[in-house]
């Protein structure tokens, strides 16, 4: 498919920024175990299980032995060179990407990814990992994140490289929103009627910037129910599953814009359809069998989605 920009740079925008917004959610749910692990009084049998699941090709036998190991998941998610979705593995990608779209991205945002990779590649950074300073790690690495995010909204132009580099961050986001609940509501058979209470969904609503904006909003229905309007269909959160197929629609208008190939109405129809599946679903009488298939659905239709959308921008074979 022809757009005015060469399809490697095309993909590099794409994934610069799916990378970082990978690292970005991966980052808050470490930091939500880390801090919520020194709560003696907070009963959890999963530890950091949700996090290992989501964001490591662990086995399950593997996660179990290291679900509440806090050192080794420091260490692990944070630098470890064997693990492929490890933050270092991860901004070194970015980088990548972001030398392959340099003319594209802004000095700003150049030099800022640069900075992380630096820090991330620093010698002493893993035995910092085992020492108190690993809380100001963290907590550092999560405001690098929000810092990259200011300066890619305040500095980048809106063209073509915005539009697939929104694509690539809201297709991200939403793979971790759907995944991230899977994870809190597959241990309770995906029951809306049961009284988990709001500590159980803390650790998702903070893991997914949710949990103030869940305290300020008023509403009478149990929590299990409440935090599926949340996450999944409410368009005033940014996280919500509404919202991000919402930004991807309007970035996918953009670039579909003014081209009748019939590749390009294929997958806008195909992602049309994606997106009625949860926009259709009256939260209201959702059954658990339901959200447990809504779930299901709008993650393998988002993956298959993401694929097409590869091969005809970015001329995978």
């Amino acid at each position: 498919m022809k757009v005015n920009m060469l399809s490697r740079v095309a993909d590099s925008m794409f994934w610069l920024n799916r990378y970082m917004e990978r690292t970005d959610g991966m980052l808050l749910t470490l930091n939500t175990c880390y801090i919520l692990s020194f709560d003696k009084e907070s009963e959890d049998c999963q530890g950091y299980r949700p996090l290992l699941e989501y964001y490591t090709d662990l086995s399950n036998e593997q996660i179990l032995a290291v679900q509440n190991d806090t050192n080794f998941v420091l260490k692990y998610i944070i630098c470890d060179n064997s693990n492929l979705n490890s933050v270092k593995n991860l901004v070194i990608k970015t980088r990548e990407n972001a030398r392959g779209s340099q003319d594209k991205i802004t000095k700003e945002l150049w030099e800022h990814i640069n900075s992380m990779y630096h820090y991330m590649n620093s010698p002493e950074l893993p035995k910092k990992l085992e020492t108190s300073d690993a809380l100001n790690i963290v907590t550092k690495l999560n405001k690098d994140l929000l810092l990259y995010n200011g300066i890619l909204q305040v500095t980048m132009p809106r063209g073509l490289g915005w539009c697939f580099s929104s694509i690539g961050k809201h297709i991200e986001r939403c793979l971790q929103t759907i995944s991230m609940t899977q994870a809190y509501f597959s241990p309770i058979n995906y029951d809306l009627e049961s009284n988990e209470d709001l500590m159980y969904w803390r650790r998702l609503l903070l893991s997914l910037s949710g949990y103030e904006l869940y305290l300020k909003s008023y509403s009478n229905i149990p929590h299990n129910r409440k935090v599926v309007q949340q996450v999944i269909f409410n368009r005033d959160f940014a996280h919500s599953v509404i919202y991000t197929l919402d930004l991807i629609g309007v970035y996918l208008d953009n670039l579909f814009k003014d081209n009748t190939l019939s590749e390009a109405r294929s997958l806008h129809n195909q992602f049309g359809r994606l997106k009625s599946h949860i926009e259709y679903t009256d939260y209201h009488h959702l059954n658990n069998q339901q959200l447990e298939e809504v779930l299901h659905t709008t993650r393998v239709q988002l993956n298959q989605f993401s694929t097409d959308f590869s091969k005809l921008f970015f001329s995978y074979t």
